[in-house]
């Protein structure tokens, strides 16, 4: 006799040998600027394994308490201790609380994904550069909001803009005073823009006084 088509999961299964918690997906790890390359690697390598519907969200997740939604749970597991082991240890801790592989690469598309005019600009240039100066304002991300379940929403902006160096003192301050207090991504998006916009300029005088 057949099987319903309702005994088939709505998702990839854990199959052929790939509960492997311990693989490495990509060789270089997400380091908070690297976006556009990790990215890409990574949804290979999910596809590769037939899991690339756990961060897109495609399958359906089970209804909780069933076989389903349990097997839905473990396999989900092991794509987010996937992802965790490609991003760097300096910004790892941002993302051990969360509760699915699809929130953690929604939370990473949010903080990094934006690409304007100035970052493509930045991209066809010397990528090294800007991961040297970047990086300052990535780390300071990442501490704000390692303990993101404990904090709310005012104290990650404290403590990413504390966590920032005197050369942001102007941009801190702009943004204290606005009201209401932005979200800690906005900030971090606005300390982004500034950073690029001065390796922009940085160039431009480089090029005026050859």
């Amino acid at each position: 006799m057949a099987s319903s088509s309702t005994d088939t999961p709505a998702f990839p299964s854990i199959a052929n040998g790939t509960r492997n918690h311990h693989m490495v997906m990509v060789s270089a790890p997400f380091n908070g600027i690297n976006w556009l390359s990790w990215s890409r690697s990574t949804r290979i390598a999910l596809e590769s394994k037939d899991k690339l519907a756990f961060i897109d969200g495609i399958g359906l997740q089970p209804t909780t308490g069933t076989p389903q939604h349990r097997q839905w749970r473990i396999t989900d597991c092991m794509v987010r201790t996937w992802i965790l082991n490609t991003i760097s240890k300096d910004l790892v801790n941002a993302y051990l609380y969360a509760s699915s592989s699809r929130n953690i690469w929604l939370d990473l598309e949010a903080r990094y994904g934006e690409c304007d005019g100035t970052l493509l600009y930045k991209l066809q240039r010397e990528i090294s550069s800007i991961c040297k100066l970047c990086v300052h304002v990535a780390f300071a991300f990442a501490n704000a909001t390692k303990t993101k379940a404990e904090q709310n929403d005012a104290n990650q902006l404290i403590q990413f803009l504390m966590g920032l160096n005197d050369s942001y003192d102007n941009i801190r301050s702009q943004t204290l005073v606005l009201e209401p207090l932005p979200l800690v991504n906005k900030a971090y998006y606005m300390v982004l823009r500034v950073e690029r916009q001065r390796m922009v300029n940085s160039e431009y005088s480089d090029i005026g006084e050859v």
